[in-house]
């Protein structure tokens, strides 16, 4: 299955693993800042999905990235490191494949952080939302790339974080069409993990934007109650935390991977 892929990652510092898993469009290059300021505490791990970054997605024809294949790929490197157990920090999708994992290997877990992310699938209109969308990327690759990236930004903050919506596009542009159709169609199967919350006993933190125009903050703080060992964080920002706000996202990084440490 490797094979298949030629999945690209990076590894750097010694300590405990601290694996990261970036979003839908993105790459192992939005992790930059956190990547670069924790690495000399940790050991830090993160990993280019297929057909983003450096990573190729070599099959042509028309196919489903699930969060379960996705999973089984992360996996396979983190067991190649000879990593037996990790914290893991999702950003957006990278939380769902990070659920996927969960749910089949919670033994690999001593914490995990949802970055902006849900354990919920998709509702009936996000579903269909989705699939509708593929056919613009497909049509009119630019125009899906602007709009798409332009919501996940505090919107009232738009003019201020120029430099880092076109960062953002740039990676996003650099992500293959077949990758995109294929994790568009595999985030809109994806299923409920939700159940996860109560079932695992390590430690899990959500950091939720107060501006996030993709998941709604009071849905996702609804989602944390009556779960197990589960905290809820707050930013001022919008769907992109570690980019509009790097530092405050490594100083809750931080904190989390300490106390996830200790409660082990």
């Amino acid at each position: 299955m490797m094979d298949i892929y030629k999945i690209n990652f990076q590894i750097k510092g010694k300590g405990v693993p601290i694996v990261l898993l970036h979003g839908f469009m993105e790459s192992l290059e939005i992790w930059n800042y956190i990547y670069y300021n924790i690495h000399n505490k940790y050991k830090v791990i993160s990993i280019d999905f297929p057909g983003h970054g450096k990573s190729l997605f070599l099959k042509e024809k028309d196919t489903v990235l699930t969060m379960e294949k996705t999973a089984e790929i992360v996996k396979k490197i983190i067991e190649k490191e000879n990593i037996q157990e990790a914290i893991f920090v999702g950003h957006s999708m990278g939380g769902y494949v990070a659920l996927a994992i969960a749910e089949k290997y919670p033994e690999m877990f001593l914490g995990l952080c949802l970055l902006h992310s849900t354990t919920e699938s998709d509702t009936p209109e996000k579903k269909k939302n989705r699939i509708q969308s593929i056919q613009l990327a497909i049509d009119n690759h630019p125009l899906f790339i602007s709009t798409s990236i332009k919501k996940l930004f505090h919107d009232k903050k738009l003019h201020f974080l120029q430099n880092e919506i076109s960062f953002v596009k740039k990676i996003a542009s650099q992500t293959s069409i077949i990758s995109i159709t294929s994790f568009l169609k595999g985030m809109s199967i994806r299923k409920n993990r939700k159940f996860l919350l109560k079932k695992t006993q390590f430690p899990k933190l959500y950091i939720a934007g107060l501006y996030d125009l993709i998941l709604d903050i009071k849905k996702i703080y609804e989602e944390t109650k009556n779960a197990n060992n589960t905290y809820f964080v707050s930013i001022p920002a919008g769907h992109m935390g570690h980019i509009e706000k790097p530092k405050e996202i490594v100083r809750i990084l931080e904190n989390f991977i300490d106390f996830s440490i200790i409660e082990k």
